[in-house]
């Protein structure tokens, strides 16, 4: 069962008529809700608004999320770098950038503070880092059934999976998330370079970071994206910054693959 929704093919196995209806529906309002790139969207609304805004149940309970996520990684991941994705030339769905000569922006991290459903925002919120992963996580929730729900690289079985690998392969998914992320698919040319959508939020730029691509296992899609993300802002740092977290990660680097302990260990568990 195959559809589109949130710019990327989503796939789903072990459901129902009834359950892919609804799975469906719950991708629709996300992307509704939290697309950048759609002017009525609440994303947008309250990005234009600034200041305090009431927001939906859903929409505080992602924020919420992203500020998790950012205190669990140290300030690696955060919802704080909209004007930064802006500045870099990301204002627009990846399939309609076009390359162009204009250099990157300047930008400042917005200051966010969410007091229940009242938002306090200065600057511009994205919540990409968060909002698809969540999705897969709630869309497997409503499978009665075995099966799994898959977004991009983002990925949550209820049951034993075999799953292909970027660059070749296949890992055995017991239960749980598989999340890969990179700069290999959201990519564009500004100022005479490629730039790409994770942005280090340390220089408000794209990372410059040596993987292609780091995929993560986690107990959750969720879980496992924010590390995979975290991990490849690392750099060097990246497959030990996950090893003490034990979490298996592997990472791609012109054309090479280099697997952490964690990863490593459970190959061997396994065999």
């Amino acid at each position: 069962m195959v559809f589109e929704s949130m710019g990327c093919e989503i796939v789903v196995e072990g459901a129902t008529t009834g359950e892919l209806a609804r799975i469906r529906a719950l991708f629709e309002e996300r992307d509704a809700v939290f697309s950048r790139f759609r002017p009525e969207s609440e994303l947008s609304r309250v990005n234009a608004a600034g200041g305090a805004t009431l927001v939906s149940p859903l929409f505080a309970r992602m924020v919420e999320l992203a500020l998790q996520a950012e205190r669990q990684t140290g300030g690696l991941i955060t919802p704080r770098l909209g004007a930064a994705l802006e500045a870099a030339g990301y204002d627009r769905d990846s399939a309609q950038l076009a390359p162009t000569d204009e250099p990157l922006g300047d930008a400042e991290p917005a200051a966010v503070t969410l007091l229940g459903r009242v938002l306090v925002l200065r600057g511009r919120l994205d919540l990409n880092g968060v909002v698809k992963a969540a999705a897969v996580d709630d869309a497997l929730r409503v499978l009665a059934k075995p099966g799994f729900v898959s977004a991009g690289g983002d990925l949550a079985a209820n049951a034993p999976l075999e799953v292909e690998l970027p660059a070749g392969g296949s890992v055995g998914l017991v239960a749980g998330g598989l999340a890969t992320s990179g700069r290999t698919k959201r990519r564009w040319l500004r100022g005479g370079e490629e730039q790409h959508h994770l942005i280090d939020p340390a220089t408000e730029r794209p990372s410059t970071s040596q993987w292609d691509e780091v995929t993560v296992c986690g107990a959750t899609c969720l879980a496992a994206d924010v590390a995979a993300r975290a991990a490849f802002l690392l750099g060097d740092e990246g497959p030990d910054w996950l090893d003490e977290r034990g979490l298996p990660g592997r990472f791609l680097a012109d054309g090479g693959v280099q697997e952490n302990a964690s990863w490593l260990a459970q190959d061997a568990r396994v065999a």
